[in-house]
């Protein structure tokens, strides 16, 4: 949406801009804001980024029947302003994936949804990268990170990178080595790297 005050981004060995309408057709978002049009019906809402995204009636209407069972969202009932945060954030999802994007950003995608959604959701991803593509997920849940992602990259305000890495090494007992340390787990890794200390409450 906002063209970079520093920097360049390429993707699929493009270079990204606002006006970069053909490469934001090949990719797929799921903001943490959700971005949905609440006075629509989730059937409708599909439909409608379906055809955004170049997809012909059919296939519209075929790929969003079966997002909706698998992501059981078929009560048409209920307008999307009336959904439970678990099931917004199912509608956000089939919203990113409906075009079957070649690169995926999903911003704390599992965050409300019920455990059955989640293993849904991480099997389709398993399945897209298979095949592939790219999946970015953002997320402060550092366990789900550990064990759904290939390589990470650490960020600390404002903004700075301060690690990135492989760590598919930490699912096989491995330990990845910094500044003289070994980690067996993202979440001490992160923590000495943020430097983040919390206020202990000897009342609690």
């Amino acid at each position: 949406m906002l063209d970079p005050t520093a920097g360049e981004i390429e993707i699929l060995g493009q270079r990204f801009t606002t006006e970069s309408a053909g490469l934001k057709r090949r990719m797929g978002v799921m903001p943490e804001t959700l971005g949905l049009f609440e006075p629509l019906y989730a059937h409708e809402f599909l439909a409608f980024i379906g055809r955004m995204f170049g997809l012909d009636e059919s296939t519209t209407r075929k790929r969003v029947s079966e997002l909706l069972a698998a992501l059981e969202l078929t009560d048409t009932s209920k307008m999307l302003s009336e959904y439970s945060t678990g099931m917004r954030k199912r509608v956000a999802f089939a919203a990113a994936v409906i075009h079957s994007p070649e690169v995926l950003f999903l911003d704390e995608p599992f965050e409300s949804i019920d455990p059955a959604g989640v293993s849904l959701m991480k099997q389709w991803l398993r399945r897209f990268t298979e095949q592939g593509r790219t999946v970015f997920i953002t997320s402060h849940v550092l366990e789900t990170v550990e064990r759904l992602c290939d390589e990470v990259a650490i960020i600390t305000r404002p903004g700075k990178l301060v690690w990135q890495g492989d760590i598919t090494v930490l699912a096989r007992d491995g330990a990845i080595s910094y500044d003289g340390k070994e980690f067996r787990a993202l979440e001490p890794l992160f923590l000495h790297l943020t430097g983040e200390r919390y206020t202990d409450l000897n009342w609690l």
